[in-house]
């Protein structure tokens, strides 16, 4: 609870901090514009311009720092040309106990990505940012160890479903995202492509902090990233 209090007054004083900044860059400008003439139309033009760069400049600062935040979840050396799908939640304030984050985005590697990608064969996990062995061969193992499947099957209870039940329960992104309770809509195109590379060979997946999973398809030129923590 005090790490939270203190995350909490750490965004409000920024916050204010920001706006305090915006509002003196704008008095200072409204000063400057009262001492010009009417027919000084380059100075107030050049007055504008910059009053509209305050407003914008931290808009457009957070949105160019959320966009690296993002790309950062694809391994190196793989290059984005989209990204197709995102869709993420946040339950709390992100920082609170109790508060959860569910998220899933698909990026479209550039065409010389994917090229790569298929060329490098079985040897892709080496090939990829990680350390050695953190990079698996898909399908993906949500039955050996009971971390295996609590990850994938959160909800399975033999007394309760059965055994066979379990066996013929193929892991998949909705279940592994709605492990703590917390649903997020997906493009069932996307899903389903998402489901197939987990469930069959030929992509690679690895667990990454914060609960999230990403998945290498080289086949399809994707990569899949999806959290739930």
């Amino acid at each position: 609870m005090d790490f939270a209090l203190a995350m909490l007054c750490f965004l409000t004083a920024f916050a204010l901090v920001i706006i305090g900044i915006v509002v003196l860059v704008f008095l200072g400008l409204r000063r400057i514009w009262r001492r010009t003439r009417s027919d000084q139309l380059v100075l107030r033009g050049l007055i504008v311009v910059l009053g509209v760069g305050v407003v914008v400049a931290p808009y457009m600062a957070f949105k160019f720092e959320e966009r690296r935040w993002i790309l950062a979840h694809v391994p190196q050396p793989l290059d984005v040309a989209e990204i197709e799908f995102r869709v993420e939640e946040l339950y709390g304030m992100g920082f609170m106990p109790g508060d959860n984050e569910t998220g899933f985005v698909v990026y479209r590697l550039t065409d010389a990505s994917a090229l790569w990608a298929r060329d490098q064969g079985r040897r892709l996990g080496e090939a990829l940012e990680g350390t050695e062995g953190t990079w698996l061969v898909t399908p993906v193992d949500d039955r050996s160890t009971e971390q295996a499947v609590s990850q994938w099957h959160p909800y399975d209870n033999p007394p309760v479903r059965g055994a066979e039940r379990i066996a013929r329960d193929p892991p998949s992104v909705s279940e592994f995202l709605s492990k703590y309770g917390f649903e997020i809509s997906i493009d069932a195109r996307f899903e389903r492509e998402a489901n197939e590379a987990i469930q069959s060979g030929g992509s690679l997946y690895h667990y990454g902090p914060g609960g999230s999973v990403t998945i290498v398809d080289p086949n399809k030129g994707k990569v899949y990233f999806f959290y739930a923590g």
